[in-house]
């Protein structure tokens, strides 16, 4: 038996196995060699009752306690993985706390706590939930005693003491059966996704995502804390969210990762910390940690993939999930209904075709197969495309699918832009902004006197070089490398669009419009967006954007108003594009983790403003990453 989908969270349970949940709401039992032991999907179909990502997982004796992105919270059986009992977001409600109309709210919230005979679990409203363990009936609906707020993490393992972090990176120390927490430590900006406890010194470890005061979207890692709410030990050393943290079974070593796509190995036989090794060449971003009772490591990637590691971070296998995405849908030179999608394995023509108008098909075409990581971006030339690829490799491919020229940066890349006469390329990473010959590859320019990671790169018409980087600082580069311009975007930045001196930027804060040299926006689009704006696209007066929330939003493009909002998207959107039809009817095409295209027809003449008409699925991909032996070999 296989996996078909995207595994979400993995949970190591001494004498069951490891527990995967995944992107449609299912559990799965896997042993130590990755292999399928029980599926809830095998239960019966009646049991499918939502298809929903599950985030929160919590093993209690026989029994497992969920909790999908909407809010929904389940109990399972252990053993067997049939569904027990399934309480609907808005059923666990106060209604009394709630807006009129006010609907669950999508989330991607981990944490679940259970303490004597009680759970403890956010609904979709961030309103805690108290239920008893064993009838699962629902005691108490209460807010949170310090305020309205998302609970990311609960642990109770340290005695006498129970600690509660959220999003907005607090750590809070006290007691869940009284709900006293009079200890409430402020350690980062952003989310503390992990706080586990740590019994060889009576303490918590806590992930940092944001970074706190000057290193606020600069730095972040992972700290120590006393349980009397006291930071011991602070190691920053990422420029992405951190997501994962866990202990081997003698609490000797600590493993921790996250975004930037490496595991942190630390040694924890003294208080101090130490980090002992840095392990690379993962497929993907890491997204989840756990240890088997023999100590293998197991990793999850965001891509779905799991790599199993010896203690000390050898990669030992992986369960070869088929994975895709479409990162970026471009428009194909020289085609007017024709689309370059950047995927995990390569990249990929799409066309639309329509004899019936108005009744438009996505049918994929010719494809390209790179032989590195995932296909991150692209950015199309007359005489072929560029593109960078998962964690580092930026290559330059002719018209005909031949490598021209590759090279290897000293940083995890993010974006590139090509300049408007096409004789360079410009790509954001880690390290700066690299600056190459479009046609040869030889660098030009290495743009290094940013505050942090160059996220964005762009180009305005009059050859000046634009870098966003992760704090925010959007600036103008002149031939000489001096700043011209600079603005403060006040989030992080994800694409960069340029339009002559207009900017359109997506990122922390929804989508932001500016025009070069003025400092105040001149338009926002936020309004309930869920999370990251991940993209965004604009047809007909209407601003389409994708958010890592699952969400696709319209907008009036005038007046910022909320057209239309989707929240039913398969999986995570990545990619988004314009398209008219054979009659001119405007279409939006969406992309995203699992493969997937969704076609929206775009009607601004009174009728529903999007209408999903239908989607094709690419197909994926095990054979664009590297073997075990190699990803060992270049990521330690």
């Amino acid at each position: 038996m296989e996996i078909r989908e995207r595994i979400t969270r993995i949970v190591s349970d001494a004498g069951r196995g490891i527990l995967v949940a995944d992107a449609r709401g299912s559990l799965h039992w896997l042993d130590s060699e990755l292999r399928v032991l029980r599926s809830s999907s095998d239960s019966a179909i009646a049991q499918s009752i939502a298809a929903h990502p599950i985030y929160g997982v919590k093993i209690v004796g026989d029994w497992i306690i969920t909790r999908d992105k909407v809010g929904n919270i389940c109990r399972w059986d252990a053993n067997s993985l049939r569904l027990i009992d399934h309480l609907d977001a808005a059923a666990t409600a106060d209604e009394s706390l709630l807006l009129e109309g006010e609907q669950p709210s999508l989330a991607i919230l981990r944490g679940i706590g259970v303490w004597n005979g009680k759970v403890y679990v956010d609904n979709g409203y961030y309103q805690l939930v108290i239920l008893d363990l064993e009838t699962f009936a629902v005691e108490r609906i209460v807010l949170w005693p310090h305020g309205y707020d998302m609970l990311e993490w609960f642990s109770t393992a340290a005695p006498g003491v129970h600690a509660v972090a959220d999003r907005n990176g607090r750590i809070q120390f006290g007691d869940l059966e009284t709900l006293s927490f009079p200890t409430v430590v402020k350690v980062d900006n952003s989310n503390v996704h992990r706080l586990v406890y740590d019994k060889r010194h009576n303490r918590f470890w806590a992930t940092l995502d944001g970074g706190l005061d000057d290193k606020r979207l600069v730095e972040n890692g992972v700290l120590t804390i006393g349980v009397d709410g006291v930071v011991q030990w602070r190691h920053l050393y990422a420029r992405n969210d951190v997501e994962g943290l866990a202990f081997s079974p003698d609490y000797t070593k600590a493993y921790v990762g996250g975004f930037d796509g490496e595991l942190m190995i630390y040694d924890n036989t003294e208080p101090e910390m130490n980090l002992q090794a840095r392990v690379g060449g993962f497929s993907h971003q890491l997204l989840d940690i756990t240890v088997d009772p023999d100590g293998q490591v197991y990793v999850l990637t965001q891509d779905g993939d799991i790599t199993v590691c010896t203690p000390d971070g050898r990669f030992v296998r992986r369960l070869g999930y088929e994975r895709n995405c479409v990162w970026e849908l471009q428009p194909l030179p020289g085609e007017d209904r024709a689309l370059i999608a950047s995927t995990d394995s390569g990249t990929r023509v799409v066309r639309m075709v329509d004899p019936l108008p108005g009744k438009p098909t996505l049918v994929p075409g010719e494809s390209y197969t790179s032989g590195l990581g995932f296909t991150r971006r692209i950015v199309l030339a007359d005489d072929g495309w560029a593109g960078i690829f998962w964690p580092r490799t930026v290559r330059r491919v002719d018209g005909k699918g031949r490598t021209v020229w590759e090279r290897e940066l000293p940083g995890i890349v993010h974006t590139l832009a090509l300049s408007p006469d096409q004789s360079r390329l410009l790509v954001a990473c880690n390290a700066g902004g690299f600056e190459f010959d479009a046609e040869t590859g030889d660098q030009l320019d290495h743009l290094d006197k940013l505050p942090t990671s160059a996220w964005v790169a762009g180009y305005l018409d009059d050859g000046r070089r634009l870098l966003g980087s992760r704090n925010g600082i959007l600036s103008a580069y002149d031939a000489d490398g001096e700043e011209t311009w600079t603005v403060d975007l006040d989030n992080y930045p994800k694409r960069l669009f340029v339009n002559g001196d207009e900017l359109r930027i997506t990122g922390g804060v929804g989508v932001k419009e500016y025009v070069v040299g003025e400092d105040k926006e001149r338009r926002q689009f936020i309004e309930l967006l869920d999370n990251t704006a991940e993209n965004a696209a604009l047809i007909e007066n209407t601003m389409c954007v994708v958010t890592y929330g699952f969400q696709l939003a319209a907008y009036d493009h005038d007046t910022c108003q909320l057209l239309a909002l989707h929240e039913d998207l398969p999986d995570f959107a990545k990619a988004i594009a314009t398209m008219r039809g054979s009659g001119g009817e405007p279409y939006v095409i969406v992309g995203g983790r699992g493969g997937w295209l969704r076609v929206f027809r775009v009607d601004r003449g009174g009728g529903p403003v999007l209408t999903p008409l239908r989607d094709l699925w690419l197909p994926g991909a095990t054979s664009a990453y590297p073997s075990l032996a190699e990803a060992e070999a270049t990521g330690q």
